[in-house]
Formats: structure tokens, sequence, C-alpha cells
């Protein structure tokens, strides 16, 4: 038995230093705790990151390889933590440092090529730019695919056509995008802080919502090969589907054009959407996602550092799943996006 890890984050030390330097958010600031600091996510939401979680989050070396072999983890596909600055569409530096640390990256890939492989981190500031570094993430670097998240600052989702080039350059490369919670820039989700903007609540409907964007705008009918994945079983999509389709059912209800698509909403959440089963531990959300998205489309995922991977890896094996299912969580689909 094989166990592939689609969602385990790290921060290379250039990123800290450049968080550590900007003055306004995203951005790391010295907290009382001695060795802690708050990561400042926006104006109103903020976290604290402790000396003991820096340290594992930075480290992509023998300290990771070790807890992977402890819980059996034969396989990280490691990816850019967020709030890095890269993912803030007004970033002029982002560029530069997305390319550094894909150089970063493959250095820690290349020390330990079975057990680690990449996700491409890529700015949107300048599409162009982003496009290129795609393409050479890919095709030089050998990365599997490319995360980003739920928004590239504040009113920036893919739906825009202005990010289509990406999409359509993530398409013909055949590699998926990771399509990844980060703090809503909705202001009535910074009310109470993280409690409603952060994991509970607010990451997880933005990145639902960037997914209906881009299933509305008509992304998936432009780009019909194109390949999501989703963790925390989805980010809510699958519990809504039969309501995704609702006007799509009842056209006469709407006042003015309900968008023609060539498939409804559910069909390309099951046809072009993959869910991770990063933390969420639940077993009838578990089995629901399974039996609405189909085995296939379920893949293993940690979220580590902010995650066990122990707690992760137990829930797993002990949610009375068939041996099937486990192989095809755990691998077997990880082959789809030719990754093995």
């Amino acid at each position: 038995m094989k166990w592939i890890d689609f969602e385990a984050h790290f921060f290379t030390q250039t990123v800290l230093d450049y968080l550590i330097k900007r003055d306004r958010a995203p951005r790391l600031i010295k907290a009382a705790t001695p060795g802690s600091y708050t990561l400042q996510c926006t104006d109103q939401v903020a976290m604290l990151a402790s000396e003991h979680f820096l340290q594992k989050i930075l480290n992509v070396g023998d300290e990771r390889i070790a807890w992977m072999d402890k819980n059996n983890v034969d396989v990280q596909i490691l990816s850019l933590s967020a709030p890095s600055g890269i993912d803030c569409i007004d970033n002029a530096d982002a560029v530069a440092l997305a390319r550094e640390t894909n150089d970063e990256l493959l250095q820690a890939i290349q020390k330990y090529p079975s057990r680690f492989k990449g996700f491409a981190a890529i700015s949107g500031v300048d599409v162009k730019a982003g496009v290129k570094e795609l393409e050479r993430s890919i095709t030089q670097l050998d990365f599997v695919g490319w995360l980003t998240y739920s928004n590239l600052g504040k009113g920036q989702y893919l739906d825009d056509k202005k990010f289509w080039p990406l999409l359509e350059a993530a398409e013909s490369l055949n590699v998926p995008i990771f399509l990844h919670p980060t703090i809503p820039m909705i202001p009535e989700f910074e009310k109470y802080g993280l409690a409603l903007a952060g994991q509970a609540m607010g990451c997880t409907f933005e990145t639902a919502l960037c997914l209906m964007r881009m299933i509305l705008g008509g992304v998936f009918d432009q780009f019909p090969k194109l390949k999501i994945i989703m963790g925390r079983l989805g980010e809510t999509m699958p519990f809504l589907m039969e309501r995704l389709d609702f006007l799509f059912e009842n056209p006469g209800l709407a006042v003015g054009d309900c968008p023609s698509l060539k498939r409804r909403p559910s069909q390309v959440l099951c046809e072009n959407v993959y869910a991770g089963t990063s933390a969420r531990f639940y077993k009838p959300a578990l089995d629901f996602v399974i039996e609405a998205m189909g085995p296939d489309h379920v893949l293993f995922a940690s979220d580590y550092p902010y995650v066990p991977l122990q707690k992760t890896m137990e829930f797993i094996q002990n949610a009375g799943l068939s041996a099937e299912v486990i192989e095809k969580i755990g691998f077997k689909n990880a082959q789809i996006f030719n990754i093995t």
C-alpha cells in the first residue's frame, strides 16, 4: 500500500524574510511570545505562528522525511503555503519570488526524488510571465501541477478572463490546478477574525465561491479537460450538488440571463474536480463525498503541517472503507495525473 499526500505545505526562508519586511498584510510581525510571530493575513485577520510551527513548515529535509516514514506516507506533493506575498495581485515582487521559490523547491525534490514532488507557485501579477513560469515548472523542473488560491487579491478570481491564459496553459500541459483556500477578501467575513474568516467557514466558502464563478463564467466550456483539486472534501461543493443546478432546472425564475453552459455545474463538479481528504475528520462527510463524487475522484491529502499526519492517516485507515477504495484514495487515483 502506497500513500501519496496531495496537500503538504512549506515556506522558504526567503519568503519568511520577505513577509517580515512587508509593511502591510500579508506580513509576519514579531509576537509577544518569544520566538513567535503574528501572521497577518489581512488587515483584520491574523493567526499566531509559533517557533515550533515555523520550524516544521520550513523543513523540507530529514525531519519531514522522518515524520513521513513514521506515518507511512511515501510521497508528499509540496506546495507553498499562503499567505506568501506571491498570492497578492498588487505585489510587484511576486514574479521573481515565485521563480525563486520554485527553484528552492526543486532543490528539495532533487535531494529526495522518490519522496517529494512539487506544485508550482505562480504569480498572477503578470499573467504572461506566469504562463512562462508554469511552463518552466512543468517542462523543466518536472513539477506535477500548480497550486493557486481562492482569490488573488480583492475582487480577483480565476473566472476573470485576464487569468485564462494560465488556465489554458495548465490544460495544455495536462496538469491539475490545486485550488486552495485563502482568507476571503469579502469584508463581512472579517468581523470575527479568524473564527469566521479562517478554516471553520470563510476559507472553505471562499474556495467554493471561486469554483462556482469559474463554472458560471464558462471556464470549463473553454477548457473542458481542465482538472481541479480541492481539499477539505471538496470545500463544501459536493454537499451542494443538487442545488448547483437549481437555476438550470428552473430558468424561468432568473431575472436577466442565466449563463448558457454546455454542462450543468454538477456535471463539471463530478467530471473535472477531485476532492482531497485534508482537514476533515467526520466519517459521514467522507462517505457522502465518496458516494457523490465517486471513489475515483477522491485523493489522500493531509494539509501538513497545519494538521498532523498521524491524525489524517488514522482517520482514513479507520473509516471503514473497503481495501479497493482505500487504494484508490491512497495512490491509484494519483495515476490520473501521471503521479506514481
